[in-house]
């Protein structure tokens, strides 16, 4: 056995080593040895013992965490989470933003407007927007569109009055006092050919129709034929004529021979 002279005891564990034992050979505790030793034998040591991960800890702070992207503390813009959104979605997105805004211009052109009828009343301007309201249920109604042509006719507006009349008539074409009020406003147009053509299919129609009658004859006074003008005055006069008018065909019956003849400020109404 080696004396105590010859070995040296180790540090941790007091086994009995070699004098020139570096490490315990029951322990592998280093072993005091000179410097020159400490120098020379960690090759050897490293090569002798197996090799260890050693982790160095840190009491004073936490283990820091291995770096990425969220730890940077970097997201996308206006996100969060780190969550990209495609390109497509946001195209997608606002191409839908552009057709509502489109929808909601072309329904705003598309809102009726108020009729306008100059010279209305207010009681008359009503009375059109509730029948241009039912024209918009059914544009070849007769009812709303004699309604409304005779509102134009009553304020004067006699072009506007035309296309009203007209649509009744292709719905109904008996509608006689509709074709002597269309006969009328063509004439004070100044379309004398087309009063003319009216107003004698008002009378075809309806011989016994004294208004229709007088309005030929004040047509054919204004054309120049003052013949059929005084038949058809002498006709209206042996109908069934309100009092007015009686009185304005004698009136016209003696001015045949003047020229340029309209309408009388006093022209009957029709029912």
């Amino acid at each position: 056995m080696t004396s105590s002279a010859a070995t040296r005891r180790c540090p941790d564990c007091g086994a009995p080593n070699p004098a020139e034992a570096v490490l315990c050979t029951e322990c592998s505790h280093p072993l005091d040895v000179p410097d020159s030793a400490q120098v020379a034998r960690p090759v050897e040591r490293a090569k002798s013992a197996p090799a260890e991960t050693v982790r160095i800890e840190r009491p004073d702070r936490p283990e820091r965490p291995s770096p990425n992207v969220t730890s940077w503390g970097y997201h996308p813009r206006g996100l969060s989470g780190g969550t990209s959104v495609p390109s497509w979605l946001w195209a997608a997105v606002g191409l839908g933003a552009l057709v509502a805004v489109l929808l909601s211009a072309i329904q705003i052109a598309r809102q009726p407007q108020p009729i306008a009828v100059p010279g209305a009343s207010k009681p008359q301007l009503a009375s059109a927007e509730s029948l241009s309201v039912l024209l918009r249920a059914d544009s070849t109604a007769a009812g709303p569109n004699v309604g409304l042509g005779n509102l134009f006719y009553d304020t004067g507006n006699f072009g506007e009055a035309v296309p009203f009349y007209r649509r009744a008539l292709r719905k109904d074409p008996d509608l006689i006092d509709v074709r002597v009020d269309l006969g009328v406003s063509y004439h004070n147009l100044g379309k004398l050919e087309l009063a003319q053509q009216e107003l004698e299919e008002a009378v075809r129609r309806r011989p016994d129709h004294a208004v229709a009658q007088f309005d030929l004859a004040v047509v054919y006074q204004t054309m120049g034929r003052k013949e059929d003008a005084r038949a058809h005055y002498l006709k209206a006069r042996s109908l069934d004529t309100p009092p007015d008018m009686a009185s304005v065909i004698d009136q016209l019956l003696a001015r045949l021979d003047e020229t340029g003849t309209n309408l009388p400020p006093g022209h009957p109404s029709v029912p």
